[in-house]
C-alpha cells in the first residue's frame, strides 16, 4: 500500500513538473512587444522646426524657429513606453502682441518621448517632463506637463500638439503676469519638428512596433 501511494505521488509530481516546464518553455518562446528604432539603436538625432506657437488666454506667442536634439532607443512594452529623450531644445525670434518673448526650456532632466500606438509607420504618443520659462514684458511664468507627439517614419516629422490628456499647465507666475498668465492656465503648443540624423545626414530615424 505504501509503495502504491509513493508511486502515485511520484507520478503526480512528475506530471506537475512537466506541465510547469511546458508552460515556461511556451512563455519563453513568445517575444515581448517591442518598439524598434532604426537604422541603429541608440540613434542620436537633431530636429528643427519652422514657426512654432504657444497660445495662452488668446495671446499667441510665436517663434520663427525651434531646434532640438536627443536620442532614440529601442524598448520593450505595449503603451507608455519610453523610446527617446530630448535635450537640449531652443527657440529663436519669439514675439507676441505685447512685444518680444524670451522662452527657455529646462532640459536639465531630459524630456521623455513616449510611444502609445503604432499604425502604418506612424507612432502616436507624448512628450513628458516638459518644463519651460517664458518672459514677456514684466511677466515671467513657467509651464510644465506633457504634449502630444506623433512621429511619421516616411517624413521624419515629429508633430507636437495638445489634447485633454496631454497638456501644459502654468505652474508659477510673477506679479507682472496679470492679464497674461495665471497659475492653472493651460497653454497650447504646436510645432512640426523635422528630424534628421547628425552631421548633416539624410537617413531619417524610424520607429516600428512589433506586438
Amino acid at each position: 500500500m505504501r509503495n502504491t501511494l509513493r508511486k502515485i505521488a511520484l507520478t503526480a509530481g512528475a506530471a506537475a513538473a512537466a506541465v510547469t516546464l511546458g508552460a515556461t518553455t511556451a512563455t519563453a518562446g513568445v517575444a515581448a512587444p517591442t518598439w524598434t528604432v532604426g537604422p541603429n539603436s541608440p540613434e542620436t538625432f537633431s530636429a528643427s522646426s519652422g514657426t512654432v506657437t504657444l497660445s495662452l488666454n488668446g495671446i499667441p506667442m510665436t517663434c520663427t524657429s525651434s531646434a532640438a536634439s536627443g536620442n532614440l532607443a529601442s524598448a520593450s512594452g505595449t503603451t507608455n513606453v519610453q523610446v527617446g529623450t530630448i535635450a537640449p531644445l531652443t527657440w529663436s525670434n519669439c514675439t507676441s502682441p505685447f512685444g518680444p518673448v524670451t522662452p527657455t526650456a529646462d532640459t536639465s532632466t531630459p524630456w521623455k518621448l513616449n510611444a502609445n500606438t503604432y499604425s502604418a509607420g506612424v507612432t502616436n504618443g507624448y512628450i513628458s517632463g516638459v518644463k519651460a520659462t517664458l518672459k514677456v514684458l514684466t511677466c515671467t511664468f513657467t509651464v510644465t506637463g506633457n504634449v502630444v507627439a506623433k512621429y511619421t517614419n516616411s517624413t521624419g516629422v515629429l508633430a507636437v500638439s495638445n489634447n485633454a490628456t496631454y497638456k501644459l499647465t502654468v505652474a508659477t507666475v510673477t506679479a507682472g503676469c496679470a492679464g497674461i498668465a495665471a497659475v492653472g492656465n493651460n497653454p497650447t503648443y504646436t510645432a512640426n519638428y523635422n528630424a534628421v540624423t547628425p552631421s548633416g545626414g539624410t537617413t531619417k530615424p524610424t520607429i516600428v512596433y512589433t506586438p
